[in-house]
C-alpha cells in the first residue's frame, strides 16, 4: 500500500514531458519510465483497477517507496534520457518487465557499396538487437521499447533523410538508375542514384550522430549560421534548404539539451525557464516584471484563401497548449497579412473571459508591430508588444516615437523562448490552414 507521502508526491507531479524514477525502501532505483505527462502516467500505476493481480507491474508498485522525476523540454528528450538512465542504473523492474533480448539499439553502420563501379563507404542508419551489432558500429541505446526506438528514428528521418537498405538492395537500385520508394517520397536522399553527393550525405549522417549524442543545440546553431551565410552570399536555394531543415528541427525537437545535463541537474528545465524570463525583462524595456502570460500570433493563408490566425501561449515560461486558440479570418478574402493580424488581435483582445497577456509577440517586423500597435491604441490598451523578424531573429519594438531593433546572442535563453513560441504559432496556424483546405477539397 503506497504511503500518503508518496501519493501526495504523485498528485503534485506536473503535466509535462519527463522521466520518472522509482526507488524502493532502501533507496535503490528499481524502475525508470518516460511520459508525455508525468502526472497522468505515474498516477496510472496507483489506480487499482489498472493492475492485474500477481502481475509483474503489481509487484513493482508494491515495492515503490519513493519517486523522483526529471522534467524535459520534449518527448524526444524523454525517450533518450530514459534509455540513458536505464543503462546507468540497470533497474530491477526494467529488466523483469522486459526481456533484455528484445531491447533495440540505434546503429550507424559504415558500409561499402558499389557506386559508379567503385566500392564506396555510404553509412546507413538502422535499428538492431545486441546480437546483431558489429564491433565497428556506432551505437545508441539500448532503448526499452521497440516503439520508442522507431519513434526516434522516424523523427530524425524527417530532418535528415537517410538510407537503411541492405547492400544488395542498394546495389540493385544503383544499377537500375532509379531510387526505391523511400527515395521517391523523400525519406532517403538516394545516394544510390547520385541524388546527393557522397560528401553531403556523410555530413548529414554526422549531423544525425551529433543529434543522438545530445549535441543538437550546437548543431541547430550551425545550421542557422549556414542558412544566414548562404542568404548573405545570395545562394537563396541553399538558404531555403537550410531553412526547411531548421523548421523541421524545431517542430520535432523544439529545444534539446544534452542528456548528461539533465542527469547532472534534474532542475535544468526550471533553471532554463527562469533564465529565459529574466533575459526578456533585461532586454525589453517595456517589461517591468516577469511576464506570466506571453501570447504569440501568426497568420497562414495562400493568396488570402482559407486564411487563419493562431494564438499560442506560454504561462510562466512554459508552453501551455490548453490556452492555444485559432481564428478563421472573416473580413479578408485577398492577401493582407497586416489586416488579418489586426482582425485576429481585435477579436482576441475584446473577447470576454480570456486573461490579458503580459507580453504580445508577433511573427514579423516593423510592419506587423505597427499593425498591432494600431489595435492597442484603438482599444486603449497598454500591453508590451514585440515582433520577431525571421531573417536575423531580430526583436523589434516601438519605443516612444521610433522603432528599436535588438539582436541577442543565439544562445540567449530569452531569444530561444521567443523562437519556440514563434515556431509553435507557425506550426499551429499551418495545421489549421491545412485542415480547412482539406475540408474544402473533400466537400
Amino acid at each position: 500500500m503506497p504511503s500518503a507521502t508518496l501519493l501526495e508526491k504523485v498528485n503534485n507531479l506536473p503535466k509535462v514531458p519527463g522521466v520518472y524514477i522509482y526507488h524502493d525502501s532502501a533507496g535503490t532505483v528499481i524502475y525508470v519510465g518516460k511520459a508525455k505527462s508525468l502526472r497522468n502516467r505515474v498516477k496510472s500505476y496507483f489506480i487499482k483497477d489498472n493492475l492485474e493481480m500477481w502481475s509483474k507491474t503489481q509487484a513493482l508498485v508494491e515495492n515503490i517507496a519513493d519517486l523522483e522525476y526529471v522534467e524535459v523540454l520534449s518527448e524526444l528528450e524523454a525517450l533518450i534520457l530514459e534509455a540513458e538512465l536505464i543503462k546507468k542504473y540497470l533497474p530491477k523492474y526494467n529488466i523483469v518487465l522486459k526481456d533484455d533480448k528484445s531491447y533495440l539499439y540505434i546503429v550507424i553502420r559504415n558500409e561499402k557499396v558499389e557506386l559508379n563501379k567503385t566500392l564506396t563507404a555510404i553509412p546507413k542508419i538502422m535499428t538492431a538487437r545486441k546480437s546483431d551489432i558489429l564491433e565497428s558500429d556506432i551505437i545508441f541505446g539500448p532503448f526499452p521499447e521497440a516503439t520508442t526506438t522507431k519513434f526516434i528514428v522516424r523523427s530524425i528521418r524527417k530532418i535528415f533523410a537517410f538510407r537503411d537498405c541492405s547492400i544488395s538492395k542498394f546495389n540493385r537500385y544503383s544499377k537500375l538508375g532509379k531510387p526505391c520508394l523511400y527515395g521517391y517520397i523523400g525519406l532517403c536522399q538516394a545516394p544510390c542514384v547520385g541524388n546527393v553527393s557522397v560528401e553531403k550525405y556523410r555530413r548529414d549522417i554526422k549531423n544525425i550522430q551529433h543529434l543522438l549524442e545530445g549535441q543538437s543545440s550546437s548543431l541547430l546553431n550551425t545550421l542557422r549560421r549556414e542558412m544566414e551565410d548562404a542568404s548573405k552570399n545570395q545562394q537563396y536555394e541553399k538558404a531555403a534548404e537550410y531553412r526547411d531543415i531548421v523548421r523541421k528541427f524545431d517542430y520535432i525537437r523544439q529545444q534539446t539539451q544534452k542528456t548528461s545535463d539533465y542527469i547532472e541537474n534534474p532542475y535544468l528545465v526550471e533553471d532554463i525557464i527562469s533564465k529565459s524570463l529574466d533575459e526578456l525583462v533585461k532586454n525589453i524595456p517595456e517589461l517591468k516584471e516577469l511576464p506570466r502570460r506571453i501570447e504569440c500570433y501568426d497568420i497562414s493563408n495562400i493568396s488570402g484563401k482559407e486564411a487563419v490566425g493562431s494564438m499560442v501561449v506560454a504561462t510562466d515560461g512554459r508552453i501551455d497548449k490548453h490556452e492555444y486558440r485559432k481564428f478563421r479570418i472573416k473580413l479578408k478574402a485577398e492577401p493582407d497579412d497586416f489586416g488579418m493580424l489586426r482582425e485576429v488581435l481585435t477579436r482576441r483582445l475584446t473577447h470576454e473571459g480570456w486573461p490579458m497577456p503580459d507580453l504580445l509577440v508577433i511573427d514579423g517586423g516593423k510592419g506587423q508591430v505597427s499593425a498591432i500597435k494600431e489595435v492597442l491604441d484603438k482599444l486603449g490598451l497598454e500591453i508590451p508588444l514585440i515582433g520577431l523578424a525571421k531573417r536575423f531573429e531580430t526583436i523589434v519594438y516601438y519605443n516612444g516615437s521610433e522603432f528599436v531593433e535588438v539582436n541577442l546572442e543565439k544562445d540567449n535563453e530569452g531569444l530561444k523562448l521567443l523562437q519556440r513560441l514563434r515556431d509553435e504559432a507557425h506550426r499551429f496556424a499551418q495545421k489549421y490552414h491545412h485542415q480547412l483546405r482539406l475540408k474544402k477539397l473533400t466537400i
